[in-house]
């Protein structure tokens, strides 16, 4: 779950997506302008939100007739303070964490990249399927 925080009075409220270091994907119910600054409340631990100033890179709107305001945003993380990056960094590596999950959007393997993240994308896709077939 993540609140965003526009520059003006612009709030929502959504699911947070595909996350590392460097930035996420987020869905909401309202549409942020491409290039706009946010600020992000990340609720990883309830107790101890993670905030983070943030910039719209890109924006999608998925809406149809079931989901009438369903915008999908990427955002990058404008995280100036080293000891913020940090504890980012740990949240993500932790081994308790368990990337998010938007229901109905391909899954990704977290921390890869090239063939090996292909590969884990296939393996996360053979998984989805043998627990459906269970």
């Amino acid at each position: 779950m993540v609140s965003v925080y526009g520059s003006s009075s612009e709030q929502a409220y959504g699911v947070l997506s595909d996350i590392s270091v460097g930035g996420a994907q987020f869905v909401a119910g309202v549409l942020f302008e491409a290039e706009s600054r946010v600020l992000l409340r990340i609720g990883f631990n309830p107790d101890e939100p993670f905030c983070t100033p943030a910039e719209i890179v890109w924006t999608r709107d998925e809406s149809d007739a079931k989901h009438k305001a369903n915008f999908i945003h990427g955002v990058r993380f404008r995280i100036e303070d080293p000891e913020q990056r940090e504890r980012l960094s740990a949240i993500l590596m932790s081994p308790d964490f368990t990337p998010p999950v938007v229901p109905g959007a391909p899954r990704r393997a977290p921390g890869l990249s090239g063939v090996v993240r292909d590969l884990a994308d296939e393996l996360v896709e053979l998984g989805d399927r043998i627990q459906n077939e269970s």
